[in-house]
């Protein structure tokens, strides 16, 4: 079987796919396409896509549905939402459920590349550890990464064989640990360590963002920073702690990002993210280290939920 070479689009509305299917195409991407959740399956089923974008709201089978179908037959293989005003609740639904991102529709031109290429980019690193034997019973690693974007993947990758190791998670829950990891990371650096703000990037279409990323890496203090990156891990669960060396800030400003309707707001994805895929999120005092866990759901723990419905 030839390696996944396209993306699959579904949604029910041929404006909207049209403007999806331009974007990536634009890009290199292959795309092909469908009109609704049952009809994705199938396509999926004859040929495996590198990833889906899909919308929530669709007949016969909706995103949220096709999200939870992936999760079961193919839980390595990333979705990506697009979402609208009065989604908010099945989106933030079909994250907890095994959704990798989301796209508003309103951010489509300006977002969905940057957040394909992001989810490509960490899917093909959790992919890349290899199978080992499953010895371990606890770990520990400690990174220390300067401010280089790059080495993201790497991380990831290194942290990745450690669960492997563990036999933490399956393919699906290590996928959107990785996503919650590299927004986490991408915080550190960027906003914690060289203390760009993310409202930058709606600015003469993020110029101004990308200048003072490569400005600050060459200056000091900045350019002196680093990110400490520690997990510690067992059979049962894993906690990681990111810290950055900037002056920090003060958590308890920001927008809930367990809200839904922090969905359609611009900023804040990252955390919105990472406490929809991690199950205990904390910051320190001054807000420049970031503690997220992660639990293992055992196998009577979900027999049992089985049970219950």
């Amino acid at each position: 079987m030839s390696d996944p070479s396209h993306i699959l689009v579904v949604d029910d509305s041929p404006t909207q796919l049209q403007q999806i299917q331009l974007l990536l195409e634009k890009e290199g991407f292959v795309v092909r396409s469908a009109m609704d959740g049952k009809q994705a399956m199938a396509s999926i089923e004859a040929e495996m896509p590198l990833l889906v974008v899909t919308d929530l709201r669709m007949p016969v089978m909706n995103g949220l549905e096709l999200v939870a179908s992936v999760k079961e037959s193919t839980p390595s293989l990333p979705v990506i939402l697009t979402t609208s005003q009065g989604s908010e609740e099945i989106a933030s639904q079909a994250l907890h459920a095994g959704a990798a991102n989301y796209v508003p529709k309103r951010e489509l031109n300006s977002t969905l590349i940057p957040v394909v290429r992001q989810v490509l980019a960490v899917n093909q690193a959790a992919r890349s550890v290899e199978q080992v034997a499953k010895l371990a019973i606890e770990s520990s690693i400690t990174l220390e990464a300067r401010n280089d974007e790059s080495l993201i993947p790497s991380i990831i990758t290194r942290l990745e064989l450690l669960m492997v190791e563990l036999d933490l998670f399956d393919d699906g829950e290590r996928m959107q640990i990785a996503m919650a990891l590299d927004e986490a990371l991408l915080n550190a650096m960027i906003h914690g360590n060289l203390e760009v703000s993310s409202e930058l990037r709606q600015i003469d279409s993020g110029k101004p963002y990308v200048n003072m990323i490569a400005e600050r890496k060459q200056q000091s203090p900045y350019s002196e920073r680093n990110v400490t990156i520690k997990l510690e891990a067992s059979n049962e669960c894993a906690t990681f702690i990111i810290r950055d060396e900037g002056p920090g800030f003060d958590a308890q400003s920001l927008r809930d990002p367990t809200d839904p309707e922090n969905i359609e707001r611009a900023g804040g994805r990252g955390l919105l993210l990472i406490n929809a895929f991690m199950d205990e999120v904390s910051h320190n005092r001054i807000g420049n280290e970031i503690r997220m866990v992660k639990q293992k759901v055992s196998s009577n723990s979900e027999e049992s939920d089985a049970d219950d419905e």
